[in-house]
């Protein structure tokens, strides 16, 4: 009577629990179905109970899922696996969890005996799409400046490495606010700040690609230019510090006017080599401040044919 109350209890227990619990046979039969109470995550699975993968689930997944079941058979172990689920495309009579696209995590144990007369694994479910997301904030929070809303200098060299790797050559141009320091010292580093942010916004709107635009920190930020000439980048630098040069920035009662210098260099897939990708156009950048700031510089190296 003991052993009767306790298997009463553990199926209690089992169709309580909010995460689904299946037991699978290795033809795919899904010989018992508990849990998965919680309906913000998951929809509800009874229906599956008796029949076979194949009979609910889409044919790429299901191939996919059997694979796991008989890898987690032949190894004796734990198998635990992440995978993505269209949630709408099961077979269900009734949706009623989150729908749409989900992450899942299945925590998969091989049975030590047959159950209903064959092998069988348990199944734990685990919904962690809010995870996953929560996972793809935080590396993107990780690339963003928080100022500006522009990528950082890790994500910009980044993505320049992978360009250079593909296409083979992009410019980059660097620029720089003139005399900055004077708007904070003047008008104090909230000033400075609205500078930054304005100069963001236009640098977005003249480039027209948010991830080619990095900030490097301070009063530096980097573009990458692909698909042009030396020409065509020089007049992408010239749009860039007119339109600068034109705008009024209003800060509180305050109307600030800035300008910057822009030093440009191309660079090849064999500067994938170099240490500093930037290096060229900081040079550029230099020869441009030391010739009276406000205005674009191109990186010239005859010695090295650029």
């Amino acid at each position: 009577m003991h052993q009767e109350n306790l298997s009463e209890l553990l199926y209690s227990l089992f169709n309580t629990i909010p995460d689904p619990f299946f037991v699978i046979g290795e033809d795919g039969t899904y010989l018992e179905v508990f849990g998965g109470t919680e309906r913000s995550l998951y929809d509800d699975g009874k229906p599956m109970q008796g029949k076979n993968i194949y009979e609910f689930m889409p044919k790429e997944f299901a191939d996919f899922y059997m694979q796991q079941v008989r890898h987690t058979l032949e190894i004796n172990a734990l198998n635990s696996f992440d995978y993505q689920l269209e949630t709408n495309k099961v077979n269900l009579p009734e949706f009623n969890g989150p729908g749409g696209m989900q992450w899942f995590e299945t925590r998969m144990f091989p049975l030590q005996k047959t159950y209903k007369g064959q092998r069988a694994v348990t199944a734990m479910i685990i919904n962690i799409t809010e995870r996953r997301n929560l996972h793809k904030k935080l590396r993107e929070l990780s690339y963003v400046d928080p100022l500006t809303g522009l990528y950082n200098r890790r994500y910009f060299l980044e993505r320049v490495r992978i360009h250079l790797m593909e296409k083979g050559e992009a410019h980059i141009m660097l620029c720089d606010i003139d005399r900055f320091k004077d708007v904070n010292d003047q008008y104090g580093h909230l000033a400075g700040d609205a500078v930054l942010k304005e100069f963001a916004r236009i640098a977005r709107d003249v480039l027209k690609h948010n991830h080619a635009i990095a900030r490097l920190g301070g009063d530096e930020f980097v573009m990458a230019l692909t698909d042009l000439t030396d020409e065509q980048a020089y007049e992408v630098g010239e749009s860039l510090r007119k339109r600068v040069e034109e705008t009024s920035i209003y800060y509180q009662s305050t109307v600030l006017s800035i300008c910057i210098s822009i030093g440009i260099a191309k660079l090849s897939f064999e500067d994938l080599e170099k240490s500093e990708l930037i290096a060229d156009a900081d040079r550029a950048l230099y020869q441009a401040k030391a010739a009276g700031k406000n205005r674009v510089c191109l990186f010239s190296d005859p010695a090295r044919g650029k």
